[in-house]
């Protein structure tokens, strides 16, 4: 990871001082760590004892902690693997569990334990302000709560069923212990409050993170671990309130950078979407004019719309065609008019000689006439009706009467012996039809008149409809051009909208760009409220840079606003991959010492490097990690102030590779019982 890249750590500013001596000595009230662990053992069943014991009880101490899984074997094979897959890690993640992490180790290490016991622990006696708790934590993943007992060890007597109280307050007393007396505790971008779950990563990082980074502690994807989403910018805060470089204004300077920091990146990732809309507009309108097109303020790109926009909306008369369109129209719905009216009343006829042809059959037939339904509306031409006189074709007088009366109808009078011969023809004949036999001739009579209407109704309604198509077809024909002028117009103001947004977004982005810039202007003047406890962290980073590298490095922590960025110089900036991991083990411990040797510091003291030596870090390098940590044992005197652990696959430096900083059992994992807790999982 090159160091550019490294996530912003803001607040510390520090170069090591020439001529003040450097004590690491305890301050008053740090003569112990604010919580550290003595004693770790793993049970197979509940409820604990010597026989449901798996190995042994690891006893931990102040100081430096070593845990080593040495790298031998029976065979070839077995020394090479020896040293990988003993437990370290696991070991590493029982100690976060009893200290309040959620889960115990890996998928892999829970799924492989549970599968041999069902019922297995984990008990740890964990000292929190200096005050004893025995901790008890389910290995069986079967629903069983922590519990943790004031003053209880792991000799006490144990009931049959476990207990189920105390751990909240025990994980309140680990709050008290680490927090008490830090004025500020809002993490300065989620608002969230700083606490033991948010603040334990830093202090026990992920083997799985490879220590890559400063702020990178855990690797989610692959250690498994639930501990809270924490973002870099808050990462930095969270070292800044642990270091006690954090007042007042300065926090609330914070806030609002955070603020300004995630609009500023959320408008960063968004701006491709508006650069993208600007390319599509303008593709288009490329497409549209056939030219290239630069500027959307271009006089030659307006003049170009201008001359294509003219052009298409001279070549037609849009307001000539629907005036001839209109007048066809409206005759053609005057003729539909006229037939409606003629279908109409001819309907109106038979409808009303229908209704009398079913009276009369129902008097016929000695029944009642059934009761027609009153229409919501009276019918046009039923009313018209009854002003008119009979049907066509009708006359209800005689035909004497016609005659005397002169009736053009009944003007050609039959000749005496045609009368006769009709008269006896009739009385010869058959009886007249019947009254209703009448009515229902005169009812087909009258359907024969108004069926011709009917289609007449429609031909005319069917050539209106033609009509109307034909004359869209040729509206929609003679408006395409203006049509595509409009569109040209339309395509235009788009790209120009577009343009502008982009231009809009990007004065936000330099404005936003300023006000941080100004804020971390403002957290650079507010270094000097820190000057002295930045001093003394730089001598400490120092002092550990050269214990570990020799007196010709000079360890130093570039500061700008709100950046650390810790350094290394050798004849110049070093920047190996060993010296990357060797900068974050470095500043690890300097900020435990800075716990140490200032009350102002709210460090806990506590701090687990599993496994740094896989990190690319040199093995001389590496050996001199823990005579950096035995410097600052005997600093403290006969009770070290801190608690160091540290897993190993390298042998300790020989002088530390004994009790009591090696632990015991000491690991191999070519072979069943050298395994943690004494059998493959």
């Amino acid at each position: 990871m090159k160091s550019s890249k490294q996530p912003a750590l803001p607040g510390l500013a520090v170069a090591p001082p020439k001529d003040e001596p450097l004590s690491l000595a305890p301050a008053k009230g740090r003569e112990e760590p604010a919580l550290w662990v003595s004693k770790l053992a793993v049970y197979k069943d509940w409820p604990p004892s010597k026989d449901t014991l798996l190995r042994q009880v690891i006893e931990l101490r102040r100081g430096l902690n070593i845990l080593w899984a040495q790298p031998s074997g029976s065979t070839n094979e077995a020394a090479r693997l020896a040293g990988h897959g003993a437990g370290k890690t696991t070991f590493c993640r029982l100690i976060r569990y009893v200290l309040g992490e959620e889960p115990a180790g890996s998928k892999g290490f829970r799924e492989g334990f549970r599968a041999k016991f069902e019922n297995g622990w984990v008990l740890a006696e964990v000292f929190v302000a200096g005050q004893r708790w025995l901790v008890g934590r389910s290995l069986s993943g079967s629903g069983y709560n922590p519990f943790a007992k004031l003053n209880g060890t792991l000799e006490d007597a144990f009931p049959e069923s476990p207990s189920r109280l105390g751990f909240k307050e025990y994980e309140a007393a680990i709050d008290t212990a680490v927090f008490s007396g830090m004025k500020f505790r809002t993490l300065a971008e989620s608002q969230k409050t700083l606490d033991w779950p948010r603040l334990m990563p830093w202090l026990s990082r992920d083997q799985e993170a490879h220590f890559s980074g400063l702020l990178e502690w855990r690797r989610e994807q692959d250690s498994d671990s639930d501990s809270p989403y924490v973002s870099a910018e808050d990462k930095a805060n969270l070292v800044r309130l642990t270091l006690g470089l954090v007042d007042a204004e300065e926090q609330k300077i914070l806030t609002e950078f955070a603020r300004k920091a995630e609009t500023h990146e959320q408008k960063m990732r968004d701006r491709p979407k508006l650069e993208f809309t600007v390319e599509r507009e303008r593709t288009t309108l490329e497409l549209k004019l056939g030219m290239k097109v630069e500027s959307p303020d271009a006089p030659l790109l307006q003049q170009e719309v201008d001359n294509k926009v003219t052009k298409l909306r001279n070549e037609s008369d849009q307001a000539l065609a629907s005036v001839k369109q209109n007048e066809e129209i409206d005759k053609l719905i005057a003729h539909v008019g006229q037939r409606r009216a003629e279908w109409g009343m001819a309907n109106a006829m038979v409808e009303e000689l229908d209704e009398a042809v079913e009276l009369a059959e129902a008097r016929a037939r000695g029944i009642t006439p059934p009761l027609k339904k009153q229409p919501t509306e009276k019918d046009p031409y039923r009313e018209a009706l009854k002003g008119l006189g009979p049907f066509p074709g009708y006359c209800s007088h005689p035909m004497d009467k016609a005659w005397k009366a002169e009736c053009p109808i009944a003007q050609e009078r039959p000749k005496d012996d045609e009368i006769t011969d009709a008269t006896q023809q009739i009385a010869a004949a058959k009886p007249q039809p019947t009254a209703l036999a009448g009515l229902k001739t005169e009812l087909e009579r009258r359907k024969k008149l108004a069926a011709p209407k009917l289609q007449a109704l429609q031909n005319a309604m069917g050539a209106l409809t033609l009509a109307r198509e034909r004359h869209q077809k040729e509206l929609e024909k003679l408006k395409a051009p203006a049509q595509e002028a409009a569109k040209i117009e339309a395509l235009l103001a788009s790209y120009r909208k577009a343009c502008a947004d982009l231009a809009k977004w990007d004065e936000d982005l330099k404005t936003l760009k300023g006000e941080k810039e100004a804020l971390d202007a403002k957290l650079n003047e507010l270094t000097s409220h820190h000057k002295k406890l930045l001093a003394q962290f730089g001598a400490i980073f120092n002092h550990v840079a050269q214990r570990m590298l020799g007196k010709a490095v000079t360890g130093r922590v570039r500061f700008s606003g709100k950046t650390i960025v810790p350094e290394l110089e050798y004849h110049g900036p070093r920047d190996s991959a060993a010296l990357k991991v060797v900068r974050w083990l470095i500043f690890d411990l300097a900020s435990l010492t800075l716990g140490i040797t200032n009350p102002a510091v709210h460090h806990p003291r506590f701090l687990i490097h599993d496994s740094p030596r896989e990190a690319d870090l040199a093995a001389a390098i590496y050996v001199s990690l823990f005579s950096a940590a035995q410097d600052l044992e005997e600093a403290s005197g006969t009770s070290p102030a801190f608690q160091y652990i540290v897993t190993t696959t390298e042998p300790p430096p020989k002088a530390l590779n004994k009790k009591p900083w090696l632990l015991d059992p000491i690991l191999d994992a070519s072979s069943e019982e050298g395994r943690l807790v004494g059998v493959d999982i």
